[in-house]
């Protein structure tokens, strides 16, 4: 099983640890982490494969499997989160982005998504062995607003390169999730109301909370939606409850 190797950097292409001085921009608190010392937040391990047919496999499909790893943590009166990104339009011609599914393994992840022109903003937590699907042209942020490490793992096409600015632009996207709860951030003139999902199965391709998604491997045509999402519009219709 993917979701327990001893050490994911030996099962992974790249690694990557997220500092305290990358995440500055995109705070609440922008007095507090000027008086932090820099230190790690959290640990990024790309194209996380079993064998290295698996990763061949990956590869030739244009997808990536990659584990996150998030320590319970504060970030000032904020809870330790990602930096947050939108993904950019694929080939298809109705600009529909790429799209994104998420599985944790251990913990529980908040995920946070703002719809690229902030007519929509959902907000999904997910434990062990649930699925989240983000669908195109929603940026997104996953929270620990836990006591315990987030271990999740992601599906993602490997056409294209996250964008980060939009986000970094206004210090975050339009809500913050700390421990007095949601607050709005004042860089955003428009701010949508918030909505909550409640994670959900997609049997149409085969990903289902409980089991693990990088069974997947073996069937990498069932991913293909995250390449090519102008042929899936009905996926993304509802894709919570």
């Amino acid at each position: 099983m993917i979701n327990n190797p001893p050490d994911f950097e030996k099962v992974s292409t790249a690694h990557k640890t997220r500092v305290l001085a990358d995440m500055a921009d995109v705070l609440f608190d922008q007095t507090w982490v000027t008086k932090q010392p820099d230190r790690a937040l959290y640990e990024m391990y790309r194209e996380v494969h079993l064998s290295e047919k698996d990763l061949e496999n990956m590869r030739n499909a244009s997808l990536r499997y990659d584990i996150t790893v998030i320590p319970a943590g504060m970030l000032g009166p904020e809870f330790v989160k990602t930096a947050g990104h939108y993904h950019p339009p694929c080939s298809c011609q109705d600009c529909t982005s790429y799209p994104e599914v998420y599985q944790v393994i251990r913990g529980t992840a908040t995920y946070l998504l703002q719809k690229e022109d902030l007519t929509d903003f959902i907000v999904v937590t997910a434990i062990d062995g649930e699925v989240v699907l983000i669908p195109p042209n929603y940026g997104h942020v996953t929270v620990n607003a836990s006591n315990s490490d987030l271990v999740m793992a992601n599906w993602v096409s490997d056409a294209f390169q996250s964008n980060y600015e939009p986000i970094r632009e206004r210090a975050g996207v339009a809500y913050y999730l700390t421990d007095d709860g949601f607050i709005k951030n004042k860089n955003y003139d428009q701010i949508p109301n918030l909505r909550y999902g409640k994670p959900k199965s997609y049997p149409k391709v085969d990903l289902y909370s409980g089991e693990d998604m990088y069974g997947l491997i073996n069937d990498l045509d069932k991913l293909d939606f995250l390449n090519n999402p102008g042929n899936y519009q009905d996926l993304f219709k509802k894709p919570f409850y």
